[in-house]
């Protein structure tokens, strides 16, 4: 079920009728038997995966908790993380495997052992269990709760990653309908279709086929394409995102945001924070802090960041270009460390405001940049293609890409970026800062007649359901 099309609407609308006119005894198993329903559109073998993760876990955490010495609470702890890691391992990557050793049939290995969003809920799971060991709360004795906070429809593909008790203490409160939430999840499920449907669709027609063809195309053809996918990536899975949050707010819950404006960063590495905010939130907790952070060493410092990021790039995927793009984006922030000092000397010695607009240009540019650099081993299909499209971004040559689509490519983004400048908050809807009522409904009734307009295209998937 594609999550920004029509019918996830009407699953979304029934969910919330059916959620708040029910008793208050059944309505979360309900929800459960909702969120299952919506994942076995992707795979019926999937959901009996998440429930065998859901149970192990459950019970581990449970048994660690309870269990009287710390070496009884280490060994259920740790049984509940292996087996949790098990799984999340062999399901996805499986190809780094080899089946003829473990003589698996062709058939079936591709179809089953790649399950949409195995990498999001195995993350909650896993902090759920480190949470429990380290007796930050207690485990719940629900097991319909629980399953419900891995398992609930709208945060289970892609995120945003919310741990297992936040979802659970709102689950428990939740009581009535609320037209206010209602109304904010409206608005935020329709910014999220824009982005995705308007804008990521729209330049993900025009540069897919560049990929297809790359010897095609000039310099600045790559140029313009390499920059455009990483807006196309952030429309994409910041609309998932606010379509996320909007839905479950709609169901009176409230999720983390997950993106932060992040092109206008300061920096680099305060742009990774902001883009994707709940993974970088996840591993600063359960990886970065506990393997020292930055209160240590600079050699073990830079160490720590380089394993933090080695996993992002294996999280992605174990390929040659995940990593590639990973270690590249490690490298970035380690200059910008490195450079710190002798940027704010230069920036004194110029006379630029720390908050002026050269300053804040000159940093978004730059921003710009770096991303749409490192995006280049995130869109390729092999690491050999990579650089070939590098080579070629120096071959300077007519434009095959059409001014047409140029010209559709800067609109797009010249959009994307106006309309967020009237979104105050990471998780507010687009438009709380117009004022003007008019003004505010008549962007409204634009975007809906854009939405409808293009809606009659052939559906892209998101581009983080690969995850």
């Amino acid at each position: 079920m594609n999550f920004a099309s029509f019918p996830y609407l009407c699953f979304l609308g029934m969910c919330i009728l059916l959620y708040f006119t029910l008793r208050k005894s059944i309505r979360n198993i309900f929800l459960l038997l909702a969120s299952y329903l919506f994942y076995s559109f992707f795979g019926l073998g999937f959901v009996g995966l998440m429930i065998f993760t859901t149970l192990v876990t459950f019970i581990t955490a449970r048994y660690c908790y309870s269990a009287q010495t710390k070496s009884a609470q280490l060994v259920y702890f740790f049984i509940g993380l292996l087996l949790d890691l098990a799984v999340f391992i062999l399901f996805k990557y499986v190809h780094i495997i080899d089946v003829d050793i473990l003589n698996w049939p062709a058939w079936s290995a591709q179809k089953l052992l790649i399950p949409i969003g195995i990498s999001f809920y195995t993350f909650k799971t896993l902090g759920y269990c480190i949470d429990v060991y380290k007796r930050k709360y207690a485990p719940e004795s629900s097991l319909v709760y629980y399953a419900l906070s891995v398992s609930f429809f709208p945060q289970l593909i892609a995120g945003p990653i919310e741990k297992s008790h936040v979802i659970i203490q709102q689950l428990k409160q939740n009581s009535n309908f609320s037209t206010a939430n209602f109304k904010e999840g409206g608005k935020l499920i329709l910014w999220g279709f824009f982005k995705k449907i308007v804008i990521a669709d729209t330049i993900a027609l025009i540069i897919n086929p560049v990929y297809s063809d790359i010897a095609k195309y000039g310099g600045l053809d790559l140029i313009l394409v390499s920059i455009a996918f990483i807006f196309q990536v952030y429309a994409d899975f910041s609309g998932y995102s606010d379509i996320a949050i909007g839905s479950a707010k709609c169901l009176g819950i409230e999720l983390p945001y997950n993106f932060n404006k992040p092109f206008l960063s300061k920096n680099f590495s305060q742009f990774w924070v902001r883009w994707h905010a709940t993974l970088s939130a996840w591993l600063r907790e359960y990886i970065y802090v506990p393997l020292g952070g930055n209160r240590t060493s600079k050699f073990r410092w830079f160490f720590n960041l380089f394993f933090v990021f080695t996993l992002i790039g294996l999280w992605h995927g174990a390929t040659y270009n995940y990593m590639a793009w990973a270690l590249s984006a490690y490298m970035w922030v380690l200059m910008d460390i490195l450079t710190k000092k002798f940027r704010i000397k230069l920036a004194l010695k110029l006379h630029l405001k720390k908050r002026g607009h050269i300053i804040k240009i000159i940093s978004y540019v730059s921003v710009v940049l770096m991303v749409a650099g490192i995006g280049v081993f995130f869109r390729a299909d092999t690491l050999q293609q990579s650089f070939y499209v590098f080579e070629k971004m120096f071959c300077f040559g007519p434009s095959k890409l059409g001014l047409v689509n140029c010209l559709l490519i800067l609109t797009c983004l010249a959009v994307l970026e106006f309309l967020q400048k009237f979104q105050a908050k990471p998780k507010g809807h687009c438009f709380e800062l117009i004022k003007n009522t008019y003004v505010r409904i008549s962007t409204y009734v634009v975007i809906i007649f854009a939405i409808l307009v293009v809606s009659s295209r052939p559906d892209i998937t998101f581009q983080y359901f690969q995850f």
